[in-house]
């Protein structure tokens, strides 16, 4: 968010920060007010940047030539990987009967990327996937999303089909969004359920809201009245499920959630903002995770003089004015990818203050309301994208694209 002017969302608000940087010395006092939304400057206790490793062996058969951010002590230890996939992020995770599976959108299809085993419970085979998928240097954006076994994508021209992924045959599900956004899915009472983002015609003129459709073709407007919607979220919770999004604004981005039932026809529960957060980027969206019957709604944004990971935890129906708490980084950053699964939360940010540190994949986990760091992820150069799912044993799984390509790793965490 706060990066150089010539970043790829560069604009006033960049410019005005580097004019801000160059001067700070000189002119602290003047441009107080105008860079108030800038971090302080660094000073001699700040943590030194992420120390840089040279390559293993494996790493350089697999990769580009690039330093590989060492993750240092960790609460985690890596399980199999870092794999590395067939296609560029970002990815789509299905954990399903003793294997993992990381599929990249291709055109409005899943196309398999790779598949990890893992130890299946007893008596349970392990499902053979289809054949993984050509290499290719098609970037699928936006990723599809997966409900159970379920895996909707949209095409370019914004419909979206589902998928069964241990076929990866389409059936005859059809739902329209605009173009290019980002989808959400979840299971609800037993049912795929679908988000998305669609432009409408308003009495202010075109406006992005959110909408949710379930495998019967019932479709319900998400966004309260008089909402918007830039980035939604979908995750299950008991029998039913959670639903977040975001009213990005330049002033300031309302945060809303609400209950979703579908027994057996979808329903909504009341929708309630949970707080107002600062101005959010176009790249700016909202993540959610469940553990013991209570949501998670993480974002990345901008608050006061800062920029932070904002974390609401959400038991029962949300409530308005929620509490909320904040893990700040040392720098802001857009995109800023953040993903959750459970309890566990993986999120890019910049590894210390100075403008052009490396930028770092960090996991950590939610369950006391709070983020607490678990440790860094190994990446050779700057991760891009991130996705997170529990493997089905005890243990999570990562899919990622950073500087030189796309990998998957295992993982087991010891949480506080």
């Amino acid at each position: 968010m706060r990066e150089d002017c010539s970043s790829a969302h560069s604009g006033v608000a960049h410019c005005v920060y580097a004019a801000c940087m160059l001067r700070r010395a000189a002119l602290a006092l003047v441009l107080a007010s105008a860079c108030k939304h800038e971090p302080p400057a660094a000073d001699a206790s700040a943590p030194p940047p992420a120390s840089v490793v040279t390559p293993s062996a494996t790493a350089l058969a697999t990769a580009a030539p690039l330093a590989v951010i060492d993750a240092g002590p960790s609460a985690c230890r890596t399980v199999d990987g870092p794999t590395k996939l067939a296609r560029v992020g970002p990815f789509t995770v299905v954990s399903r009967m003793g294997a993992v599976d990381f599929y990249a959108e291709d055109h409005g299809k899943p196309i398999l990327a790779g598949s990890m085993h893992v130890d299946p419970r007893p008596g349970l085979p392990i499902a053979n996937p289809p054949p993984v998928g050509a290499a290719s240097t098609h970037v699928g954006k936006p990723p599809c999303a997966a409900a159970g076994t379920f895996v909707f994508c949209m095409n370019p021209e914004g419909e979206i089909r589902r998928f069964r992924s241990a076929t990866l045959e389409s059936d005859n599900f059809i739902a329209r969004a605009r173009p290019g956004t980002r989808l959400a899915a979840a299971m609800a009472g037993g049912h795929p359920i679908v988000a998305y983002l669609r432009d409408q015609m308003t009495t202010e003129g075109r406006t992005s809201e959110a909408f949710v459709e379930s495998d019967d073709g019932t479709e319900l407007r998400l966004s309260e009245d008089g909402a918007g919607a830039t980035t939604v979220a979908l995750a299950s919770r008991g029998q039913g499920a959670v639903a977040t999004y975001v009213d990005a604004r330049r002033a300031m981005s309302p945060v809303h959630a609400r209950t979703l039932t579908a027994s057996p026809k979808l329903a909504l529960g009341k929708d309630a903002v949970l707080f107002i957060a600062g101005s959010a980027e176009p790249a700016t969206r909202v993540a959610l995770g469940v553990h013991g019957g209570s949501a998670f709604v993480l974002l990345p944004v901008a608050h006061e003089l800062n920029f932070g990971l904002a974390l609401v935890k959400v038991e029962g129906e949300p409530q308005t004015d929620a509490n909320v708490t904040w893990s700040d980084y040392p720098n802001g950053l857009d995109p800023a990818p953040v993903a959750a699964s459970e309890q566990f939360v993986a999120r890019v940010r910049p590894s210390a203050a100075k403008f052009g540190s490396p930028h770092v994949l960090e996991l950590g986990t939610v369950a006391s309301g709070t983020f607490v760091a678990l440790g860094l992820v190994p990446t050779t150069g700057d991760p891009l994208d991130v996705a997170i799912e529990a493997d089905g044993a005890n243990g999570i799984v990562l899919a990622y694209t950073d500087s030189t390509g796309a990998y998957a790793t295992r993982m087991s965490c010891e949480t506080p």
